[in-house]
């Protein structure tokens, strides 16, 4: 896991909400004018319901319940819509109305705001089945729409180019890299190539309200994405890359260096450590996404550090700090370059980087030699 500060992340959120936020008030209008006419049809039996309002509810007529499948559910009087959602129209009405006038703060909520507004559950509507109103903001915060290569308007695309988060902030494994290429003189469609996965952080099954959310939409690799799935909730949270710091830490443990045969113990003597460092949320993390397991996996990389480590060793550093002296060029950072090391402000961009720099923290201190790599 790593950790996010980049003024890239808080330009791409101005231009998401901006942007989002005129399909949302879209979507809303819509909805908005249907449970309009319905609260009307309560009221005055004379109301004609002819093929014009057919067409305007047929948004709510064809919104899937998963619970209700039979006809018995379908409105005796309206012949084609359920009982719910005529019956509740001023409730449905009522709560489209405190999402409009809340959208920004939806919109660009943090993670406790979030939190908050799950536990006060404020955007809910009394005895009603929640799967009618979850069925109905997943049209109104359209993930699905956002999620496909529109060529016409603001998507998913367009939020991960600007974010230019290009490792996965959850396991700094593989790259998330938005390619995009755009149409020159000739006319060319805009051809969409790649991008990373939204993981939304409250997953959309559970929490729609925040489906379009920015800071419930991170970019992650497909494997972090499909391991996680919709296991989460309010109360079981992880790493969040926008707003905490990164704890998780790796060691090897059992490893030693003999000093006379300047030699490493073996590979099956020593086994790759996860530390979560008392952080509940990179706990979690660690469990989630299967780091451990995943990890473990990565001993080929260990071991070329490790052929590295008994070739510059301290003899080598010492004949290299005599021959540069005092000038400008660290010995350190010829090590670095060696090794394939960076500082950690370098993890965001470069997979791997977090993992390979604590293992070559571990390979020295066997070798009691002192780094200066942060």
């Amino acid at each position: 896991m790593i950790g996010l500060n980049s003024h890239h992340i808080m330009s791409a959120k101005v231009t998401h909400v901006k942007e989002i936020k005129k399909e949302v008030i879209i979507q809303l209008k819509k909805y908005k004018e249907i449970f309009s006419f319905l609260k009307i049809y309560q009221t005055d039996k004379t109301q004609r319901f002819d093929a014009d309002k057919r067409r305007l509810v047929r948004n709510v007529i064809n919104l899937s319940i998963p619970k209700v499948k039979n006809k018995r559910n379908i409105d005796n009087k309206l012949q084609c819509i359920k009982s719910e959602y005529r019956k509740n129209a001023k409730k449905f009405l009522d709560i489209l109305e405190k999402i409009e006038n809340d959208l920004d703060m939806i919109l660009e909520a943090d993670r406790n705001t979030i939190i908050r507004i799950i536990q006060k559950n404020e955007y809910s509507i009394s005895c009603v089945n929640d799967e009618y109103l979850k069925s109905i903001l997943e049209k109104i915060f359209n993930y699905e729409a956002f999620s496909t290569k529109d060529k016409a308007r603001y998507n998913a695309y367009t939020l991960t180019e600007n974010l230019r988060i290009i490792s996965c902030p959850y396991c700094n494994r593989i790259y998330t890299l938005t390619v995009i290429c755009r149409p020159t003189k000739n006319g060319e469609d805009t051809n969409y190539v790649t991008r990373p996965e939204l993981d939304h952080y409250f997953p959309k099954s559970k929490y729609p309200l925040f489906g379009l959310s920015f800071n419930n939409l991170l970019p992650s690799c497909s494997t972090c994405n499909h391991l996680k799935g919709d296991k989460t909730d309010h109360i079981k949270m992880h790493h969040h890359p926008y707003f905490d710091n990164t704890l998780l830490d790796f060691h090897l443990n059992g490893i030693k260096y003999d000093k006379v045969t300047k030699r490493f113990n073996n590979i099956d003597e020593w086994d790759i450590l996860l530390d979560e460092n008392g952080c509940n949320y990179t706990k979690e993390s660690i469990e989630i996404f299967r780091l451990r397991d995943i990890y473990k996996e990565h001993k080929f990389i260990i071991e070329e550090m490790i052929e590295k480590a008994q070739e510059y060793n301290q003899t080598f550093i010492n004949s290299i700090e005599s021959l540069i002296g005092n000038n400008n060029f660290e010995s350190e950072e010829l090590l670095e370059r060696i090794f394939g090391v960076l500082p950690s402000e370098e993890d965001y961009c470069n997979p791997l980087n977090k993992f390979k720099r604590a293992i070559y923290h571990s390979i020295r201190k066997a070798q009691n030699i002192n780094v200066l790599i942060k």
